[in-house]
């Protein structure tokens, strides 16, 4: 069906996308996905050097903020906007996106967890998924259900886990942390995990790619689960220029969550957009401080070479009746 909406020029950008402004979204890039506890979100090198060269061909790609100014000061290019944005700034972001972004010649948007930056340590739902996958493979999955009792163990076991710890508040998730730290002390990261370093950072934004804020911690941003928003929202974007000397534009709300204090916050720190985990494309109506976003997963879109399959990446970004997300 995709073969066949792409030959047709059905599913194509220029009639698809005319006058809507596209975001895609990557999180890891690992020449091996399964290496991570959470496979579903990387992608290998060959798929995001392929899909950039496809995104290159059908749309004029720009970092988000630029990309942003441009779709609501009313310019269409012929071939329709688009972003290619990078989420939670891990070092392999780095080791094996640079490289494919810059075969490419496109700029990106990264957005980073400025806290984790500072203090080079891994991001909360990463080191969550750590220990889950490793107290599973010790056959000591009853660890974890003695903290999460609505978790499966017939199930995706570390994907639920974290899912379930995103429903619990700041303070009480850092000290189940702690404790499970204590449970997998022989658990040993590898040296791809975790944040990239300001001195990484500075090296995107001096090739033109743009920094964006992804809040202090990656904390779950709800006023009733108790984040400090305005520290979360403001402090990162002033850290992030400030160790960058870029300025910073964009927010991208972590976990996808956030309430009407997160968009008073995002408005009164400065920025000018801000990206949601929330589907689909933009048009003229929305709202630059909710704009919509495609996440871009290898295993829905790779063809036999492991490459991305152009004919279902344009079907999954056209918003046709039936398109899969």
């Amino acid at each position: 069906g995709a073969e066949l909406l792409w030959r047709t020029g059905l599913s194509r950008a220029a009639r698809t996308a005319r006058d809507r402004f596209t975001i895609v979204t990557f999180h890891r890039v690992l020449p091996d996905p399964s290496a991570s506890p959470l496979p579903h979100l990387a992608v290998t090198p060959d798929f995001l050097r392929s899909a950039l060269s496809f995104f290159g061909e059908h749309y004029t790609c720009l970092p988000l903020a630029r990309a942003s100014r441009a779709f609501f000061a009313g310019e269409r290019p012929e071939r329709p906007l688009l972003a290619v944005t990078f989420d939670d700034g891990r070092k392999d972001n780095f080791l094996h996106g640079l490289p494919a972004l810059r075969s490419t010649g496109l700029r990106a948007t990264f957005f980073v967890p400025a806290g984790h930056v500072e203090d080079e340590s891994p991001l909360w739902h990463d080191e969550l998924g750590w220990i889950a996958r490793h107290l599973v493979r010790k056959e000591r999955a009853e660890v974890l259900t003695k903290h999460f009792a609505e978790v499966s163990l017939d199930g995706e076991v570390v994907h639920a886990v974290v899912q379930a710890a995103k429903e619990m508040g700041s303070e009480p998730r850092r000290r189940l942390l702690a404790t499970l730290r204590s449970e997998a002390s022989d658990l040993r990261l590898p040296s791809w995990e975790g944040p990239m370093p300001w001195s990484e950072l500075r090296q995107l934004a001096r090739e033109g790619h743009e920094i964006g804020s992804h809040s202090m911690s990656h904390d779950v941003l709800l006023d009733r689960l108790g984040a400090d928003q305005q520290t979360e929202v403001a402090a990162s974007r002033r850290k992030i220029e400030e160790e960058t000397g870029a300025t910073v534009e964009s927010f991208c709300f972590p976990t996808g969550e956030y309430d009407e204090t997160t968009l008073a916050e995002i408005r009164a720190a400065g920025y000018r957009c801000a990206a949601t985990t929330l589907w689909g494309s933009n048009t003229r109506e929305t709202d630059p401080f909710e704009l919509r976003r495609v996440d871009v997963q290898g295993e829905r879109n790779q063809d036999a070479r492991g490459e991305a399959h152009e004919a279902v990446l344009a079907w999954r970004l056209s918003r046709l009746p039936g398109t899969p997300r």
